[in-house]
């Protein structure tokens, strides 16, 4: 008896799809009107033109990346934080911290306590704050990504 009320209820769910498909088609029709059928075979017309005829938001980008990077030492069991700053109206948009050493130095105890931008109005730089538990001195590196205003 349940495979009876199984079998039935599959047959209905399939039947109720594929009722479902052929009714959302393009142009299926019950009648036999002609002008019906012309108008909905005929291709359809563009909303807009293909190209762009409005005026640019924002200026392009060439040429107004702006991409700077210093080299900084923090002495030995010393925390240090340094800044590198965009040019005057530019904007940060990224940057990051680098550990200067040689891939084949051994490993320093040197702990990037903070890095991110700096903020006033907008974003002017970015910050990065370094805690060196070594001895010696260990270098670094501050990367910057700024956008320039539009000339």
């Amino acid at each position: 008896m349940h495979i009876a009320k199984s079998i039935l209820f599959m047959l209905s769910g399939a039947t109720a799809g594929i009722a479902f498909v052929i009714s959302c088609g393009d142009n299926w029709h019950l009648g036999a009107d002609a002008a019906v059928d012309a108008t909905a075979d005929a291709p359809k017309a563009p909303d807009a033109a293909p190209g762009c005829d409005c005026p640019a938001a924002e200026p392009p980008i060439t040429g107004r990346l702006y991409f700077d990077s210093s080299i900084a030492g923090v002495d030995g069991n010393q925390e240090q934080s340094v800044g590198r700053f965009c040019p005057p109206g530019a904007i940060a948009i990224s940057g990051s911290c680098k550990l200067s050493t040689p891939i084949f130095n051994p490993r320093k105890d040197v702990i990037l306590r903070e890095a991110g931008l700096i903020y006033g109005p907008v974003p002017s730089g970015w910050r990065c704050t370094v805690r060196n538990n070594e001895s010696e001195t260990v270098l670094y590196e501050i990367f910057v990504l700024c956008l320039k205003p539009a000339p």
